[in-house]
């Protein structure tokens, strides 16, 4: 649409003043302005938002393809901002120049990286802790390569990172030397009871290598070595008090809380052993105070005991046959004395009885081999003599009278006799004396009865008559026609007293 147009009015009053001034636009240029600013605006946030872009791509993207991406570590500064307009052409360079410098910055930056993550795997293991003054060193190298580097350096700043980067590499390769060298240390401290001292180096060992259990296992033992080495203490205090089993006991506590300890078992294992020496030698001390006194049961009761500790101890063995031989000893002299005393009493059957007891115990006495010998042949002669003192009318058997003459015979040979084998002898002497004296003896008779005396005469018939007959028993026999026989039986005593004897048939057939 076209605008009016308009005759143009005088200028007013001023208007040379304003002369030099731009002339006042009207509402279509004003509009056309308005425009073309807005136009302009949209291409200057275009430029900026291009250069936006371009800036991300130069921090974001273009480090990735040179390799100059840094980690961030807090120990080593960040490249300092210097380097940054590093890329900008130097003036006075020649592009090769210029290109030699880009090269050098790049292997700065690489060896950097190389030394950002060797630092960062050595501060993972806690590298303070056990290579501190080396580690400090290294730092010092590095910041000092910062220092070259912000200056553009970076020939010499590479060298120093280089030589940063071989002394971290050092410290890492170092890691197992140290962990071997901490391990030895809290080995030793341990040994020599220095609890703190090994807890610290095993911390050491664990902060190298996290999963040893030996080391593991170490810390825990050291965590319990100031109370096992109070328990050590205590069991030893006991033990030369001699009181063993609070010894043994914290002993064995100290080995509860530390299985490995070595020491506490052993002491374990002493104690034990010097409790059932003890023990033994107690039991060996009761059963020789008990033989000593003759109370033989209760010293096998101690010997036996003492063998149940020490089975095959040969002083056992010894001490109980000791008891058996002074039991055995002391059970012969009592039975030899016995039977002494019964030979003295001139109890010859009991002697005999004594004897063989002896010998029931040891077969092989001598001495009561003799004595049995000496009682059984006195024995029979005190048993030969009472039979004939009991039974003297014996002596009218003429074997029986000239075995009474072989055993007086004998006896007078012996170098002692007794009061008993004197009275013995003297009454058989006499026995047999009075043995061969002829003793008037009365018959009577019916007058016709046939009497008959056995093995002296036959008497025929008679109603009185007196026979002479020596000591002894005899047998009357009587016979008559139409009676049964009789015979009587009747003895003539040694007191030379006469029996009045009877022989008449009676009983008719």
């Amino acid at each position: 649409m076209n605008e009016p147009t308009t005759a143009p009015s005088s200028p007013p009053a001023g208007s040379a003043a304003r002369s030099s001034e731009a002339p006042t636009l009207g509402m279509s240029e004003q509009l056309k302005l308005r425009n073309a600013q807005q136009k302009t605006n949209v291409v200057l946030w275009g430029i900026f938002g291009l250069l936006l872009v371009l800036v991300a791509i130069v921090i974001f993207v273009l480090p990735g393809y040179l390799g100059t991406a840094t980690p961030k570590v807090a120990a080593v500064p960040a490249t300092p901002a210097a380097a940054v307009t590093a890329t900008a052409p130097t003036p006075g360079l020649s592009p090769f120049e210029e290109a030699q410098r880009l090269r050098q910055r790049e292997a700065a930056q690489t060896t950097l990286a190389s030394l950002l993550e060797v630092q960062a795997a050595l501060e993972a293991r806690q590298v303070t802790n056990w290579a501190e003054t080396a580690y400090s060193a290294a730092l010092v190298q590095a910041r000092s390569a910062d220092d070259l580097y912000a200056t553009q350096q970076f020939a010499k700043a590479n060298e120093l990172y280089q030589s940063a980067l071989t002394a971290l590499q050092k410290i890492s390769n170092s890691q197992s030397a140290v962990f071997t060298e901490a391990m030895n240390a809290a080995s030793a401290a341990y040994a020599a009871g220095s609890a703190v001292t090994a807890e610290t180096a095993y911390r050491k060992a664990l902060v190298l290598q996290p999963d040893s259990a030996e080391a593991a296992s170490g810390l825990k033992r050291s965590l319990v070595l100031t109370q096992v080495n109070r328990l050590m203490n205590d069991g030893r205090s006991k033990q030369a008090a001699q009181q063993l089993e609070a010894a043994r006991d914290a002993y064995q506590q100290a080995a509860t809380l530390d299985a490995a300890y070595s020491a506490a078992a052993t002491a374990v294992r002493e104690m034990n052993t010097a409790i059932a020496d003890r023990n033994f030698s107690a039991a060996m001390s009761r059963g020789y105070a008990a033989l000593q006194a003759d109370q033989y049961e209760q010293a096998l009761a101690g010997f036996h005991q003492a063998q149940t500790m020490h089975p095959n101890a040969s002083e056992v063995s010894a001490a109980i046959q000791q008891v058996n031989d002074k039991q055995t000893f002391a059970s012969v002299n009592v039975h030899m004395a016995a039977a002494a005393k019964f030979e003295a009493d001139e109890n010859w059957q009991s002697a005999v009885e004594a004897w063989n007891q002896a010998l029931a115990v040891d077969a092989n006495l001598v001495k009561a081999q003799q004595g049995l010998k000496r009682s059984q042949s006195r024995n029979q002669l005190d048993t030969f003599l009472n039979a004939t003192i009991t039974a003297p009318l014996r002596l009218a058997d003429d074997s029986v009278y000239k075995q009474a003459e072989q055993v007086l015979a004998e006896a007078g040979k012996l170098a002692s006799a007794g009061t008993k084998l004197q009275g013995q002898l003297g009454k058989v002497r006499d026995f047999m004396t009075r043995v061969r004296i002829p003793v008037q003896v009365q018959l009577q008779s019916d007058g016709q009865t046939k009497v008959t005396i056995f093995h002296v005469s036959e008497l025929g018939l008679f109603t009185s008559q007196s026979v002479k007959l020596t000591p002894g028993t005899y047998t009357a026999v009587g016979i008559r026609n139409g009676y049964r026989d009789v015979r009587q039986e009747f003895s003539v005593s040694i007191d030379g007293q006469a029996p009045v004897v009877t022989v008449t048939c009676k009983e008719a057939i």
